[in-house]
Formats: structure tokens, sequence, C-alpha cells
């Protein structure tokens, strides 16, 4: 089910994959500043703790944002990231959970490139792994220098790094994406 926003209308053309950074764009702080495994999952708050007790935070409106692409019929998720500690990620993907979908985050990610490198690699190798063209991606990031993206024709989003993905940023983001593709998927029925 779609969570429900107000006057927000799913537009017609979806990105056939949205891609989303990890570090400061889906959790706080970046990963390889914690004190790493093991990681001890917090229910109460949908957080984790490293060995040290310092806490790492999923954003406020990640789940909702990851619900709301499980019900597009076409649309894939994917993760490109530049950490220097990949394993913590993949680990920290595991713990932390989608309520709303009973599952976590890991499970709802179809596409994975997590190793340092430039995101330009890291796109390209999603775009060969899935299938699905660079033009047909939406991808957000909190780094402005991943905007080179744009030159292999992905719709790039840039993120507030003190907040992380918003509902409302989203939303506007897959509009814009409609407004500038001409992709088209499968008609949504509500």
């Amino acid at each position: 089910m779609i969570p429900k926003t107000d006057k927000f209308e799913v537009p017609k053309r979806l990105p056939k994959l949205i891609v989303f950074d990890l570090d400061c764009t889906l959790w706080t702080p970046w990963i390889d500043y914690t004190y790493g495994p093991p990681f001890i999952y917090h229910e109460d708050d949908n957080s984790l703790t490293d060995k040290m007790g310092e806490k790492l935070v999923l954003f406020k409106n990640i789940t909702a944002v990851f619900t709301m692409i499980q019900s597009f019929p076409d649309t894939k998720i994917g993760i490109a990231s530049r950490t220097g500690t990949p394993d913590w990620a993949r680990m920290a993907l595991k713990y932390f959970q989608i309520p709303e979908l009973g599952c976590n985050l890991h499970d709802s990610i179809h596409y994975m490139e997590i190793y340092p490198g430039r995101k330009t690699q890291h796109l390209t190798e999603l775009e060969q792994s899935s299938g699905i063209a660079c033009q047909d991606m939406l991808f957000f990031d909190d780094e402005q220098r991943n905007a080179e993206v744009k030159k292999l024709g992905v719709h790039f989003v840039l993120v507030n790094p003190a907040k992380g993905v918003t509902m409302h940023q989203f939303q506007s983001a897959l509009q814009q994406f409609d407004r500038q593709t001409s992709t088209t998927q499968t008609t949504l029925q509500f």
C-alpha cells in the first residue's frame, strides 16, 4: 500500500531504478566514522549502536520512501556507495527494518554497488547489472561532486546531509523526473 501524503499524485512516468547513496542520505553518520561491529539493533527507534555504543540512525522518512517505491510495479531500488567499509554497510542494511513491509532494507534492494570509487563507476555498473539505462535512473546523494553522474544521463538529486532523503524531496524528484523523461511505465491504479 502506498503511504498517503497530502496532495501528492504519483506521476505517470517513473524511474525504472531509484538509487541511493548510504551515508548522510539514508542514515547518519557515515558508517566508516563509527567504531564498527558488533552492531546492536534497537527496535524502539529503528537505530543501531556500534561496539562503543555510538548510534547509527536511519533518517525519518526512509522507510516510507522505500514502502512507496515498492508499490511501483516497474521500479527497482539500487545502492551506490563509496564507503571504505562495505561489509559494515551491508550489515547495517540487514539490521534496519521497514516495518510497513515486514522486511529489512537489504531485502528491498535489488542492486548494490558498495565499494570505494567514483559514482560514475557505480552507476555504470548498476546499468550493466540491471539492464536499466542510466537515463531511466533517479539518484539521491548528499555530495555535490557526485552530480557528475548527470553526464551519464542519470537524474541527480542533491540531498541535505543533515536530513537525508525527505518525503517532500522524494515526491518532488518523482515529479521532476516525470517532466524530464519519456519513460512510460505500467499505469498505476489506486
